[in-house]
């Protein structure tokens, strides 16, 4: 009931899927607080998860999925054939090869994908709205199993007829007063991009913000200023070209993430384990 109510976040979107009434899915909320002692769910303004609620969640989430891999085994199938994995990315260019792979080796694993960035991910994961996030992040987390995929250099892109085209590196003081084309609040290239400029004390000019990369490499291409990519997002587009951003934040690079106890869930184990990766913090 209590997992209902999170993941439809309204009493009545619980009572349809439960099939009972909205009533009673108040009363047994009631219940479970007065039990728990503590406040599950905010009501107002919109009904969210307290900080006791969301550990209760994450909890209550992996003894549902191990019941319902139980159940599947009783009933003669194996746990790693007919599993689920949802993931969210914000680096198809790296997740959707792991996502192949995996869906090769575990063809009956049923998959689901989502797009976003970083912060947007993080909370997904948080809420249990995907069990494993593909993204840039300027560190691990301790609180999250976090695996390291790879770590891209932050490139400089700009028109291929820039007189910065022929650098073979530049500072972030060099191109101070250049118009810059920025990614959204929450993207991790944004971000990085951000540190490098605040450690070599200069200030980025923006011009534009955009949602994508494929809009950024667009906005760059029709002359209305340079951006930040990461070496493995640039592409083979004739009209553009990066150079490398002297200044690079360590240790952010591209990592798979997810809850420490989502681990124990066969199929999500089984997702991380086959990423060619650096190390499991």
């Amino acid at each position: 009931m209590f997992v209902a109510i999170a993941e439809a976040e309204s009493f009545s979107g619980a009572a349809a899927v439960l099939g009972v009434s909205q009533p009673t899915v108040s009363v047994q909320l009631a219940a479970l607080e007065q039990a728990c002692g503590v406040l599950l769910l905010h009501r107002k303004p919109k009904l969210a998860l307290t900080d006791s609620g969301q550990d209760l969640f994450a909890r209550a989430r992996l003894v549902i999925r191990r019941a319902n891999e139980f159940v599947a085994s009783a009933q003669g199938l194996r746990d790693m054939q007919h599993g689920q994995v949802s993931v969210g990315l914000s680096t198809p260019n790296v997740a959707l090869p792991i996502i192949a792979s995996f869906m090769r080796c575990y063809p009956d694993i049923r998959m689901t994908t989502s797009v976003g960035n970083t912060s947007e991910l993080l909370e997904q994961i948080a809420r249990c709205r995907i069990d494993i996030g593909i993204m840039t992040l300027m560190e691990p987390s301790p609180q999250l199993a976090c695996a390291l995929v790879c770590t891209p250099r932050l490139l400089i892109c700009i028109r291929r007829d820039d007189p910065l085209a022929g650098r073979p590196a530049l500072r972030p003081s060099e191109i101070s007063d250049r118009p810059f084309v920025m990614r959204e609040e929450g993207s991790m290239t944004r971000s990085v991009l951000e540190a490098a400029f605040a450690a070599d004390d200069a200030q980025i000019k923006g011009r534009f913000v955009l949602g994508s990369r494929e809009a950024l490499k667009e906005a760059i291409a029709a002359g209305m200023g340079i951006g930040a990519i990461f070496e493995n997002e640039l592409g083979s587009d004739p009209r553009l070209t990066g150079v490398p951003l002297l200044t690079q934040p360590k240790p952010h690079g591209v990592y798979a993430v997810t809850l420490k106890e989502s681990l124990d869930i066969p199929a999500v184990r089984a997702f991380i384990d086959q990423i060619p990766r650096s190390g499991l913090s």
